[in-house]
């Protein structure tokens, strides 16, 4: 069995910290055969210089990265944002995404807060675009924006704003990750997977709520989709390196290749 498209995937630091050893944790992702890599939530002064992150990479692309808004934002916020949006072009990533803010547990959000959280977003995908850096948001449970009701606000404020759709958190409120694919497939800018089972985040293909991954990655054959596909295993019972392994042989199960074309490793 072989792709009938060259989908494109990489590997997310989350589940090594923000403040992992990063070198070891490139060396785990490239001994299982991942090329690219999310860079999660890392602060810059972190991360160094952009020579010293290409050393500390070893010839893992950086593909996107990712960070965290609050409800009500503000202008420290943006600067943050726009400061590592600059730093994701400096390091040639396509996509910034973004998740938040903090959604009570007694109500939903309110008309204001909607609008709140797409104005920051907008703001950051107007930036960014002139950088080169496409901002996607990310539906998350917990966060201002769960449902495609909510989707469809923050899509209705927005025009440059794109979505980093992450099919657990689809299936986790109960809606059809392939459905939803299809319906914002002009506003997507990249994809995150993984999967859940008994109240935690597993390996894809452990879990226990149904994600039918081969179906949602046909359908992103069958649109030659060109955006990321981010396998983001946010926490491990063995080890991350384990979890790198396990989802990479997953996917090598079903077809797929990890590896990219030599111009896209550049």
């Amino acid at each position: 069995m072989s792709a009938k498209y060259p989908l494109r995937f990489a590997y997310s630091t989350i589940n090594w910290g923000t403040k992992c050893d990063l070198a070891a944790a490139c060396r785990e992702m490239l001994d299982s055969g991942w090329q690219a890599v999310e860079l999660f939530d890392h602060a810059l002064d972190w991360l160094g210089t952009v020579d010293h992150l290409r050393a500390t990479l070893d010839g893992l692309k950086v593909a996107t990265l990712f960070g965290s808004v609050a409800v009500p934002g503000s202008d420290d916020q943006l600067t943050l944002h726009k400061n590592r949006i600059d730093y994701a072009a400096l390091m040639g990533a396509e996509m910034y995404g973004l998740v938040g803010g903090g959604r009570l547990r007694w109500r939903p959000p309110t008309a204001a807060e909607y609008s709140d959280l797409a104005a920051t977003c907008e703001e950051l995908a107007v930036y960014g675009a002139d950088k080169g850096v496409g901002i996607g948001y990310h539906p998350h449970t917990g966060c201002t924006i769960e449902t495609e009701e909510e989707i469809d606000i923050l899509l209705n404020e927005t025009k440059l704003t794109q979505l980093c759709l992450d099919v657990s958190h689809v299936a986790l409120v109960d809606e059809d990750p392939v459905t939803q694919m299809r319906k914002y497939r002009d506003r997507i800018g990249y994809i995150h997977m993984k999967d859940w089972a008994k109240g935690k985040f597993v390996e894809l293909g452990e879990g226990s709520i149904g994600i039918d991954f081969p179906a949602i990655l046909a359908e992103l054959e069958s649109w030659s989709f060109d955006g990321w596909i981010v396998l983001e295993n946010s926490r491990s019972d063995i080890s991350p390196a384990h979890s790198a392994q396990f989802n990479a042989d997953y996917l090598r199960g079903l077809g797929y290749s990890l590896s990219l074309p030599e111009e896209a490793l550049s």
